[in-house]
């Protein structure tokens, strides 16, 4: 055989350092960039055994005299934890912002997770255990519990249900009904000329549901960024290796699945008409996938004793966090000045 021209023995570098990089980082270990500012700052990520089995946290600030923000992510599966840098790093001068991967998400969820073990009881448990965790390596008495979505159904149910371990309570794109809220995605599509000849029957199943969504999602009733958009700011965070981020994926992809019969069945207007601590919504105005109108009319009905007040972001559909950054961080600094926590 003759010898190999050099365009060939470029490309064999080329792969042999690509290939090089590539086993390089899919073991390299994820890590958080130390801060600096502030007069005591704190940027951990690090396991610890919740619920009988490894679960992880970020935790970053600039001072631990700070409030401490608990963020409950979507999903079920969605973890947060690689979007950290992009959506709270803003919050770090004047929160301790928690991060914590959900069993099932992200580097929460191994190779060999018992997805059984998925339950709305169980996640409260894993919750709780995660808030005393925190309290005691802050050294703090309460929490600002903020849920996203998934995060905020599981979120409005935990602050219910230990009233003293939160200073106050956040849903974001907040779940309510689910069987109203397909309703009202299957009308605001029909709208626009999809799924015409479908009923909200059509969606009991676990597939036509994220069959469903995804056509919110294209029709602008979603997140709103386009998914390159989102994978390019996935993909900047060090606190997750290569094979963090293929854990991410299937966490994302399994979503609700495996407890979908729960999940489909939760209802706010009968589980839950009292929070014993103040309570606040966020609503992207163009939310679709949990529509604000559903969101609104809870917390109409809702009663607070200890007061409450929906925020809605007028350019924002499922995710204001994503595309009204500077005005969430504001918004929650507001709270935490309300609260009198600033």
């Amino acid at each position: 055989m003759p010898p190999a021209t050099p365009p060939l023995r470029l490309a064999a570098l080329v792969l042999a350092l690509i290939t090089v990089f590539a086993i390089a980082w899919l073991g390299l270990p994820g890590r958080t960039t130390p801060i600096r500012e502030g007069p005591a700052p704190v940027a951990r990520l690090f396991s610890a055994p919740i619920g009988g089995m490894d679960q992880y946290l970020l935790i970053r600030g600039q001072d631990r005299g700070n409030p401490v923000l608990l963020w409950l992510h979507g999903g079920p599966g969605a973890a947060q934890m690689p979007l950290a840098h992009a959506t709270t790093a803003a919050l770090e001068a004047d929160f301790t912002v928690v991060h914590w991967d959900q069993r099932g998400a992200g580097r929460s969820n191994p190779f060999d997770f018992d997805e059984a073990s998925m339950s709305i009881e169980r996640f409260l448990s894993d919750a709780h255990e995660v808030t005393r965790l925190v309290q005691d390596l802050l050294e703090v008495e309460q929490l600002v519990l903020l849920g996203h979505s998934w995060g905020a159904m599981l979120g409005a149910r935990l602050a219910a249900r230990h009233p003293e371990d939160y200073a106050a309570f956040i849903g974001v794109g907040q779940p309510v009904n689910t069987a109203r809220g397909v309703e009202l995605s299957l009308a605001w599509l029909q709208e626009r000329g999809h799924f015409t000849d479908a009923r909200p029957a059509d969606f009991v199943d676990h597939a036509r549901y994220v069959e469903l969504m995804q056509r919110v999602e294209a029709e602008g009733g979603g997140i709103g960024l386009p998914a390159r958009q989102l994978a390019r700011l996935a993909f900047r965070a060090q606190e997750y290796s290569l094979m963090d981020y293929l854990r991410w994926l299937r966490g994302a992809r399994r979503g609700s699945g495996p407890m979908w019969e729960e999940y489909r069945r939760q209802d706010l207007f009968a589980e839950l008409t009292e929070m014993p601590v103040p309570l606040f919504l966020i609503s992207g105005a163009h939310d679709m996938n949990t529509p604000a109108r559903l969101s609104a009319e809870w917390l109409r009905m809702v009663s607070a004793p200890m007061g409450k007040h929906h925020f809605l972001f007028e350019d924002s559909g499922h995710a204001p966090f994503l595309s009204e950054p500077e005005r969430f961080a504001e918004t929650l600094r507001d709270i935490a000045r309300e609260l009198g926590l600033r």
